[in-house]
């Protein structure tokens, strides 16, 4: 078990949540080296570190009740296709997209159920293409956890094998091990509390999809007659 020395204050902006998980990979890869060993296995993926469970894709039938017109492609309507790449990019908030889409389905007279189900369609699309490359760095990033874990346990191992008032070539032994027990797990605490903070992003545009998906699909219906 790694003791927790105290973390920094504060945590990193969503905005920059690759940045940060791709330096602490590169980190980790440094640190633990080919040596490192896989730690024991969990229940599931074992390199998902995060305590949500993992949905890799996302599916129609949760966002959506009822069936979805199929008809066409999205990217076909250029006016549909700019607003879903305006409003895929993670740092979009809900309320800002509720605000497009609201101008949207007020402006789509013509086919207006089938035009606000190919909105849907792409923002689908295009939310679990942003997610997948989330998780993947996220899996990256619990594989190389679980390397600093052992890392960090086998060095402890290590050290308590010399004795702390030993002289000579094994004191300084000792110091080296200290130092890099002490490096490794430092680092295995960062990225555990990035990790931790990372790991809301994709929950975060599960919900947004899902509040965008409502209001499409309550605008969808209000265009029905009767």
């Amino acid at each position: 078990m790694i003791r927790q020395r105290g973390l920094c204050s504060g945590a990193p902006r969503i905005d920059h949540i690759t940045r940060h998980l791709l330096g602490w990979i590169a980190v980790a890869a440094i640190t633990a080296g080919p040596s490192a060993h896989s730690a024991p296995t969990r229940a599931g993926d074992p390199d998902w570190p995060c305590q949500q469970r993992l949905v890799p894709r996302l599916t129609t039938a949760a966002y959506w009740n009822g069936p979805l017109d199929a008809r066409g492609d999205w990217r076909a309507d250029p006016e549909i296709a700019e607003l879903v790449h305006r409003l895929a990019p993670r740092r979009v908030t809900t309320e800002e997209g509720l605000a497009e889409i609201a101008k949207f389905a007020d402006t789509a007279s013509e086919d207006r159920p089938h035009r606000l189900a190919l909105v849907f369609r792409g923002l689908l699309e295009e939310t679990d293409r942003e997610r997948a490359g989330l998780i993947e760095q996220l899996t990256q990033m619990g594989r190389r956890q679980r390397e600093l874990a052992d890392l960090v346990a086998r060095l402890a191992d290590d050290l308590d094998a010399v004795p702390p008032d030993t002289t000579g070539e094994a004191a300084q032994k000792r110091v080296d091990l200290q130092q890099r027990h002490d490096f490794t797990a430092r680092n295995f605490e960062e990225i555990q509390r990035t990790i931790r903070y990372a790991c809301e992003a994709p929950v975060e545009l599960d919900a947004r999809l899902g509040a965008w998906a409502r209001a499409l699909q309550q605008a969808a219906s209000a265009a029905v007659p009767g």
